[in-house]
């Protein structure tokens, strides 16, 4: 994941990079953010920026359901 520097994974559609800052529960995170992008097929990426401006990060409805239903910590570098 070159040039994302703290990032511990991240999922795009239905494939997920797990990086080497990787911590508990962090597949299981990466795993409902595929949940989602099933959930809502092609359309997802685009509400997924639209709720990330919106709310920032950490509070877009996407990321409070992966940490919710994960049980993983947010924590910044």
């Amino acid at each position: 994941m070159s040039g994302k520097a703290g990032v511990r994974a991240m999922t795009n559609g239905q494939v997920i990079n797990m990086g080497p800052l990787e911590q508990k529960k962090d597949l299981e995170h990466e795993l409902i953010h595929v949940e989602q992008a099933i959930r809502e097929p092609l359309v997802h990426p685009i509400l997924y920026v639209l709720e990330s401006r919106k709310h920032g990060y950490r509070q877009n409805k996407y990321e409070a359901e992966a940490y919710e239903r994960a049980g993983n910590k947010y924590e910044t570098g």
